[in-house]
């Protein structure tokens, strides 16, 4: 048993969130070892494990076909229960696939309720354990025979999976079977509950690894009518088994009562150890502390700013870049590429000069380390921070969980007298836990919540909470699975605004936050995403460790970036919850309610003013909540100048506030409710900062104090914005209002957005920074950078010059990707488009035999051509999937690589950084040219200005999403296939040579649909 350890540590590896502490890791490897050695008592006698299959989610609509269960009795299977139910409805094809059951299995099998009989029978006062078991009691309960096993006490393994190894990328069974080699789940009742079995005894001896407080403390977050999982915390609470960790830190075993029994409270309460947050924060961080110096000792300077950098030389970058340099020792059988060497050597040019570098960089040139080598021997040597911001967590994760380490290992033998390689990944604050937050709510206790008509206890979530703290470092939210329907983000995150900083009992290395801020200011390397760059660009830095130069790789989604970061916007759904804040709501209280509530005790000489001055700020906030409520009624009144008054399918409309609507009676209603509204922000300001003087300097006030002047701080960037969108209307902005057609709805919001970037970026970013360097595999438009170097406000000046280089890609996409342009399809806009796409679609899925990825620009037309290519590729044995409301894009993606003959329909988000390498992807056909629509108020601001607007903005926009969804196809140098282009314009247009020079292949075809199919027919020997 013991040699299968480093399997499952290699198991794990692989299923472990990236950034997971290495004593984590080895607790999980850990786990089958102890589960085979421990006695669990209770818990592991008289068990039946149960898992069904269904038509469907809807437990009002869909019905049993699948029921099994299996008896167990300290993890050995002592008796069967499997039978199929016949549901009186056809199987989907979807479930039949993903089941293997199939209508003729179930077609002679007894109704659902029979089976229900048998199956009561077969469990009797058993407790039941099930993955997800909610979905499994629901169901089988339904059924009047069923009722009964509502007597029964049942267990969810999903959820002692989350609470008890949070720091899995999944919960699902047959994730869970991967990382710990368990029986192969395939999503037949009888293999999950097999699979089920195998893994419930880990489960427990995770529970027994955890903290004994923490187990306490979850034990005690709901009783069993609540949450009847809570029994597996309170038994092994008390009847640890001996040998376990939960045994061994044990102060005084407490025995009470059978397994699920929770009497006698108040007699074990004082035998369990206490929880504290905060201890076990400071455990773990303590942990990961290794006191060590920073590399960033500090640069010799030009002058009070600007730090002498010390670069490599071009002879150390070719070297770092051969079999027997850095990159040989990353990469065992590294073979040079000019390419990368070409462009790692600009961007040490572009820092020796202080320069800037816009470089595209194709696929398969490893563009990332052509970047980090040149960044890290750089810091290393001057002392100097260097930023890489990413558009996607992929990238950011892949940077600093994999390349950035091999990176790290390589340069301490390569230059052992160089200082080791630090690096650390950061976020906007919102992305981490507030401590103070949570502690709360432990403290308050979980409550209920109502998520999809039914009231639901939050201690699932909370104990997960608790535990992935527990098993964090400085990790953020983004990896943590849990339901935030129970939990909202919101609940358990803070703002810049909202933070106490140093106020807070856990600021400074407790902080997630502020610690992973800390731990970055010390590093060579700080890796983060576009978001938070523009962030601190707009708030004029602060947010980010200061950076001598960054790298901003996948480029091309730069300047939507900081657009959105510099707008200012007027929301009616931010406006509802400031209104909730200053003024009474129901059963909530006011900030200023809870600020008399926390201080009375502490202000008794000076009551009366502070009263005084709560009940000023009170009456001043419930004065500003009828002013903002009656604003957000009438910002409905814009929707006057909404176009498609007939057949509209969609919710929400974007309208290009122009001068004319800005002229209009309509907009000038509107500005005199936010004039109103305006005023009253203003004196709720000013009685805002006479509390948050009045209560400096009380302690037992630093929370109140915090909250009322982060309120200030929310409504002057509210009269911030109104004054820009209502008063001063510059130039230089775009207005727009997000209207949701439903009156009776908030959600609407009114922006103004800058016009050009380019301005910004230059201000806030080139004249403060030493280098920037540009990267991405599709920036050129036709061979230049015109368009985008325009977007981002490069070459106007000193500071922002740039240099520009196109790297070819070390791929042979000549050869590897043909790409087809239909002659013969009508025009997009013309009625009989759709049939004959839906045509091409049918013909070209058959020919190929499947493997293909369609990417749509508008979700109806998607859901149309799907109605109709769906069925006639199941005549032919092929799936086709399809990207519709509410289905998870991860499990499509996950479906389609697991899945090699699998089609795909789907729309933007699968149009970049959506990798599926091999024969998972033989083919990618494009529709429709993703040119912005018509009615988009930046693209009618930009028409209104300039005649070639089109040519200069939106046409190179379209182009570059163009490359990104044709770079989908290609991600390996042996991968191979076909972009099919169904767009006629590309023949009929003269911008059509433009949109097809700027592909990745010029291996170009341009026919009729019938030669397309014929061709890849005989490709496919079909």
């Amino acid at each position: 048993m013991e040699s299968t350890t480093p399997r499952l540590r290699g198991n794990l590896e692989k299923n472990v969130t990236d950034g997971t502490p290495n004593d984590v890791v080895e607790r999980y490897a850990s786990l089958k070892n102890l589960a085979d050695r421990l006695d669990f008592g209770a818990l592991d006698e008289n068990v039946v494990v149960l898992d069904t299959e269904t038509t469907g989610l809807s437990f009002s609509h869909d019905e049993l076909i699948q029921v099994a269960a299996a008896r167990m009795s300290h993890g050995k299977i002592e008796s069967w229960f499997v039978s199929f139910a016949n549901p009186g409805k056809p199987i989907p094809e979807e479930i039949e696939h993903l089941t293997h059951i199939s209508n003729s299995d179930v077609a002679e099998a007894p109704a659902p309720d029979e089976v229900m009989r048998q199956l009561v029978e077969f469990v009797g006062d058993a407790r039941i354990v099930a993955h997800n078991a909610e979905f499994d009691r629901t169901f089988t309960t339904k059924y009047p025979a069923g009722k009964a096993l509502l007597e029964n006490e049942w267990i969810d393994s999903l959820d002692l999976s989350r609470i008890a190894l949070p720091r899995l990328k999944s919960h699902r069974l047959i994730d869970l079977v991967k990382a710990f080699d368990a029986p192969l789940s395939t999503h037949r009742a009888d293999a999950d509950v097999e699979a089920t079995c195998s893994l419930f005894r880990v489960l427990l001896a995770a529970v027994c690894s955890m903290p004994r407080s923490l187990v306490a403390e979850i034990a005690t977050m709901a009783d069993k009518d609540q949450w009847p999982t809570v029994v597996v915390f309170d038994y092994l609470l008390h009847h640890a088994p001996s040998g376990s960790p939960l045994a061994d830190s044990a102060e005084t075993p407490a025995e009470t009562g059978e397994a699920g029994c929770q009497g006698e409270k108040a007699e074990s309460a004082a035998k369990t150890p206490l929880f504290s947050l905060r201890s076990m924060r400071r455990q773990r961080v303590n942990s990961c502390l290794v006191a060590r110096p920073s590399s960033l000792s500090g640069a010799a300077v030009l002058d009070d700013e600007t730090p002498l950098l010390d670069v490599p030389s071009r002879a150390d970058i070719d070297r770092a870049f051969s079999a027997e340099g850095l990159l040989g020792r990353i990469y065992g059988s590294y073979d040079p590429r000019p390419e990368q060497l070409e462009m790692a050597e600009a961007v040490r040019s572009a820092f020796e000069r202080s320069n800037n570098l816009v470089v595209e960089a194709g696929t398969g040139v490893g563009k990332s380390m052509a970047y980090l080598v040149p960044s890290a021997l750089t810091s290393l040597r001057s002392g100097v921070a260097i930023g890489v911001a990413t558009n996607t967590n992929a990238l950011l994760d892949q940077l600093v969980f994999s390349e950035l380490p091999a990176l790290s290992r390589a340069l301490q033998q390569e230059a052992p007298d160089l200082p080791e390689l630090s690096y650390a990944a950061l976020k906007g604050i919102s992305h981490y836990p507030c401590l103070r937050k949570i502690e709360k709510i432990a403290a308050d206790g979980p409550s209920t919540r109502e998520v999809a008509g039914r009231q639901q206890n939050q201690a699932p979530a909370l104990a997960a909470l608790l535990s992935y703290i527990e098993q964090s470092e400085f990790s953020d939210l983004d990896a943590l699975k849990i339901d935030y329907r129970l939990l909202p983000r919101w609940a358990i995150t803070t703002t810049s605004n909202d933070c106490l900083r140093r106020k807070c009992p856990y600021f400074g290395s407790l902080c997630f936050g502020h610690g992973a801020r800390r731990r970055a200011e010390r590093c060579n390397i700080v890796v983060t995403n576009h978001a938070l760059l523009c962030c601190d660009l707009a708030a004029d830095g602060g947010l980010l460790p200061r950076a001598a130069c960054w790298v901003v790789d996948e480029a091309h989604g730069i300047e939507a970036e900081a657009r959105r970061a510099f707008t200012k916007k007027v929301d009616s759904d931010a406006l509802s919850r400031l209104c909730g804040r200053v003024a009474p709501s129901g059963s909530s209280r006011t900030i200023f309610a809870r600020a008399e509530k926390r201080v009375s005790g502490d202000v008794e000489e000076s009551g009366a003013l502070f009263y005084g001055l709560s009940n000023k700020a009170q009456e001043a906030g419930d004065a500003f909540a009828r002013a903002a409520e009656e604003y957000c009624l009438h910002v409905k009144d814009l929707l006057y100048f909404d176009t498609q008054k007939t057949g509209r399918s969609y919710e929400s409309v974007d309208l290009w506030l122009n001068g004319e609507v800005r002229r209009s009676s309509v907009f000038a209603g509107l500005k005199s409710h936010a004039l109103v509204m305006v005023e009253a922000a203003e004196k709720l300001v000013r009685r805002c900062q006479d509390l948050v003087a009045f209560l400096e300097g009380i302690d037992a006030a630093a929370e109140p104090q915090r909250e009322i002047a982060s309120t200030a701080i929310e409504l002057k960037e509210l009269i911030e914005a109104c004054d820009l969108i209502f008063s001063k209307q510059p130039e230089s902005f775009v207005f727009q209002a997000s209207l949701l057609r439903k009156k009776d709805r908030l959600g609407d919001s009114l922006g103004a957005m800058p016009l050009e970037v380019g301005s910004m970026m230059r201000d806030a970013f080139y004249s403060r920074t030493q280098s920037v360097v540009y990267a991405s595999a599709t920036l050129s438009v036709d061979g230049r950078f015109e368009a985008f170097s325009r977007a981002v406000g490069l070459n106007e000046d000193e500071s922002s010059f740039a240099r520009e280089l196109q790297v070819d890609s070390s791929f042979d996409f000549d050869n590897n990707m043909i790409v087809y342009v239909a002659s013969d399809m009508p025009e997009p806009n013309a009625p009989s488009y759709l049939a004959a796409l839906q045509k091409l679609l049918v013909g070209v899925h058959l020919a190929q035999g499947g493997s293909m990825l369609t990417l749509f620009t508008n979700r109806r037309e998607m859901e149309r051509c799907f109605d109709e290519v769906w069925p006639l590729m199941k005549r032919e044995d092929l799936r086709l999937i399809c990207q519709k409301w509410g289905v998870s894009s991860k499990a499509l993606r996950d479906d389609f690589i697991a899945d090699e003959s699998l089609s795909l329909f789907a729309l933007k988000s699968f149009w970049q950084g959506f990798d599926a390498p091999g024969s998972t992807l033989r083919g990618v056909v494009i529709p429709k040219l993703p040119f912005s629509r018509p009615t988009d108020p930046l693209s009618c601001e930009r028409a209104s200005r300039d005649d070639r607007a089109w040519f200069k903005y939106t046409l190179p926009q379209a182009v570059i999403e163009t490359k990104q969804a044709a770079g989908r196809l290609i991600r390996k140098s042996d991968d191979t296939g076909v972009v099919i282009l169904a767009d006629k314009r590309l023949v009929t247009k003269s911008y059509g040579k433009t949109v097809l020079n700027s592909l990745q292949s010029k291996t170009v075809r341009i026919c009729p649909t019938s030669e397309i199919v014929a061709s890849l027919a005989a490709m496919n020997g079909r």
